[in-house]
C-alpha cells in the first residue's frame, strides 16, 4: 500500500493512512491506519484540514469521558474510557467516490470522522458526509459542526427581539452563540476568563466582555436590575453553570450547551433557581431543537449552520493552524495555553 498522495498510488487499493489517538489520559499519538477501496456506497477522503472541539476531545485528553456511554458518532473508534480515535469535523476532497455514493472526485465535503490524513467513510448517511461550498480557504469549513452546535442553542432557546443575553464561555461554541445571539438580543454580555477571547467578543458585536467574577454586576447594569432573559453556558465548567444561573432573571431560560463528561457538578441552587422560577434546557447538537423534530432533521441543521457560516466571522475564531505531523503539540498547546488559544485545527499536507 502507498499512501494517496504517494507517486504510484492508485485507485482501487487500500491506502495507508495516519490517524490521532488519544491511548491514556495526557498523550496523543499519531497510529498507522488505513482506507480501504470505497464500496459502492462509500467515499474515500483526503483530508486539507480536521479542528479539534476543545471541550469534548479535552475532556477526553484529561481522562474524563463518560465510560459506559455509546460512542458518537459511529465513525470513531476505541471508547470514552480510552484509548480512543475521536474526532467529528473533518474537510476534506473526494479522491474516489463508490457508484451509488451520489458524490464525484474532486467535491468539497466536510465529514463527522476522526483526525486522520485519508479515510473512508459511508456517504449515504447525511449525518456523518455532506457537500459543502467552496469556502475561502476550504479549511474554515471545519468550524460547520461549531456552528451546527451553536445554531441548535438557539433552535433551543431563541433569542428576542430586546432580550438581555448572557454567554458564558467563550470558547469555539460560545463564541458562535454569540455571534447568532446579537443579531436578535437587546444587550449582549459575554463572559470568559482569558482577555484575548473577550477581545475578539467585543470586536463581533458583544456589548460588553467581562471576567467571570464581574459578570453578575454586569448583567445587572445591563438589565436595569433584571437579570439575564437568556442564559447560555458554553464553558463546560460547573462554576460556568452557577454563574448561568446567578445571572438569570425572573422566568429566564438557561440553555446548557457546554459538556462536562464525567465530571460532577455541584450546584447551589437556592434561592436563585427556585425564586426566579428558571428553565434549565439542554441543548445537543444530536437532536433538531426542542419542538422542532417534526420538520428538521439533522441533516438540515447542519445544512443552516454551514449556510450560516460565511456570516458568522469564521476567520476570526481560528487561531492556530498545526501541521498534522505536529498533532500530539496541538493538545500540549490546548492543555497549556487556554488563554492563546480558540479554535485549533489540523492542516494536511
Amino acid at each position: 500500500m502507498r499512501p494517496v498522495n504517494a507517486p504510484g498510488a492508485r485507485e482501487g487499493a487500500d491506502i495507508e493512512a495516519r490517524a490521532l489517538w488519544i491511548p491514556s489520559a495526557g498523550l496523543a499519538e499519531l497510529r498507522p491506519d488505513e482506507a480501504r477501496d470505497p464500496g459502492a456506497q462509500e467515499i474515500r477522503v483526503r483530508a486539507i484540514a480536521s479542528g479539534i472541539s476543545s471541550g469534548t476531545e479535552m475532556l477526553l485528553y484529561h481522562g474524563l469521558g463518560p465510560a459506559g456511554q455509546a460512542m458518537t458518532p459511529s465513525t470513531c473508534e476505541g471508547s470514552w474510557a480510552l484509548p480512543v480515535k475521536y474526532g467529528y469535523q473533518s474537510v476534506g476532497r473526494v479522491v474516489d467516490a463508490g457508484v451509488d455514493s451520489g458524490y464525484a472526485e474532486g467535491e468539497l465535503v466536510f465529514c463527522r470522522y476522526p483526525h486522520q490524513d485519508v479515510y473512508t467513510i459511508d456517504a449515504t448517511d447525511p449525518e456523518l458526509v455532506f457537500r459543502i461550498p467552496e469556502f475561502d480557504p476550504p479549511e474554515l469549513g471545519v468550524l460547520g459542526n461549531n456552528a451546527d452546535v451553536a445554531l441548535t442553542a438557539l433552535l433551543d432557546v431563541p433569542v428576542r427581539l430586546g432580550d438581555v443575553v448572557v454567554v458564558v464561555g467563550l470558547g469555539i461554541i460560545g463564541m458562535f452563540c454569540s455571534v447568532l445571539a446579537r443579531r436578535t438580543a437587546g444587550r449582549l454580555v459575554v463572559v470568559d476568563p482569558f482577555e484575548y477571547r473577550r477581545e475578539i467578543a467585543l470586536r463581533l458585536g458583544a456589548d460588553v466582555a467581562v471576567h467571570p467574577d464581574d459578570a453578575i454586576e454586569a448583567v445587572q447594569a445591563a438589565s436595569d436590575g433584571r437579570g439575564s432573559d437568556v442564559s447560555i453556558e458554553a464553558s463546560g465548567a460547573p462554576s460556568g453553570l452557577q454563574l448561568a444561573i446567578d445571572c438569570s432573571g425572573l422566568e429566564a431560560n438557561v440553555t446548557v450547551v457546554g459538556w462536562y463528561g464525567n465530571k460532577q457538578v455541584p450546584l447551589v441552587l437556592a434561592p436563585q433557581f427556585y425564586s426566579q422560577r428558571l428553565s434549565l434546557v439542554s441543548s445537543s447538537v444530536l437532536y433538531a431543537g426542542q419542538g422542532l423534530q417534526a420538520r428538521w432533521d439533522l441533516g438540515r441543521k447542519l445544512r443552516a449552520a454551514l449556510e450560516l457560516l460565511p456570516s458568522m466571522h469564521p476567520e476570526e475564531m481560528i487561531s492556530h493552524r498545526i501541521p498534522f505531523d505536529d498533532a500530539p503539540e496541538a493538545f500540549r498547546l490546548l492543555d497549556e495555553h487556554l488563554d492563546e488559544t480558540l479554535a485549533v485545527i489540523f492542516t494536511y499536507d
